[in-house]
């Protein structure tokens, strides 16, 4: 029985160097890479390139309800990643033209990212299926969606770089104490897709915002990096008002961009 113990040992030891590859094993070893989830209010996506690149990468979606003959965005994101070892950020958005889905994005910079590019309708989006899209065109990637990842994220970012329009946030009535980061896309629908992060009360907050038929809406980013506080906000639960040097933004939240 022992021998018989000893050899089965001796097989399993062999095995579970065969099949490293196999995502249950690889569980069993120990890893500097925590796992990441943009969930439960964003939905997250692994990147994979469609050429020949090293890299890897991932995607926070918040789905909108966007459809042909309208400027509502279909779906808008936010990304990170690396491509080749360089380091990278970006927010963009999907939008009809016609019966293409046009995709917009540009990279956040100044905060140690290594790539910064502007995309202003040049990717090409198909949702391919419930758990698959495609972005080609300037991009030459597929998404797939999952419920977690063994992914470290990026540093907080502190500047939106050249590419975006740059506000900080403080509380508008002054009540609360924190400050904050929004990035708002110039390309594609203007003042219509934002990434946000910051801190109220020292807890700190990532977020994507966006628009549909009936008003602006929020998802925050939950995964490791981003922040504890993890809410979302329906569409039309936030007002973006206009006022010089930027936006008062009423309803669910009561805050300051300038």
């Amino acid at each position: 029985m022992k021998s018989l113990a000893l050899g089965t040992m001796v097989a399993l030891s062999t095995a579970t160097t065969a099949f490293a590859q196999v995502p249950v094993l690889q569980n069993l070893h120990l890893t500097q890479v925590p796992s990441f989830s943009c969930a439960p209010h964003t939905q997250t996506y692994i990147v994979k390139p469609l050429d020949s690149r090293q890299g890897r990468g991932i995607r926070c979606v918040k789905l909108s309800e966007g459809r042909p003959g309208t400027t509502i965005p279909k779906l808008a994101w936010y990304g990170e990643g690396n491509w080749g070892g360089a380091s990278y950020r970006h927010v963009g958005q999907a939008i009809y033209r016609g019966s293409n889905l046009v995709g917009f994005a540009s990279d956040i910079h100044g905060n140690g990212e290594d790539i910064h590019n502007n995309f202003p309708g040049n990717l090409r989006v198909q949702i391919l299926n419930a758990s698959t899209i495609r972005v080609t065109g300037a991009w030459n990637e597929e998404w797939q969606l999952v419920q977690s990842t063994n992914y470290k994220s990026l540093p907080r970012p502190k500047t939106c770089g050249s590419y975006f329009d740059e506000y900080k946030v403080s509380d508008l009535t002054g009540n609360r104490n924190g400050e904050g980061l929004r990035c708002v896309l110039r390309v594609g629908s203007s003042n219509t897709t934002w990434f946000g992060n910051g801190n109220w009360g020292g807890s700190t907050y990532s977020h994507i915002g966006t628009r549909s038929f009936n008003g602006y809406g929020a998802g925050d980013i939950c995964g490791n990096g981003f922040g504890p506080i993890c809410n979302t906000f329906g569409w039309g639960s936030l007002k973006l008002n206009p006022v010089t040097g930027g936006f008062d933004v009423t309803g669910a939240w009561s805050e300051k961009w300038r």
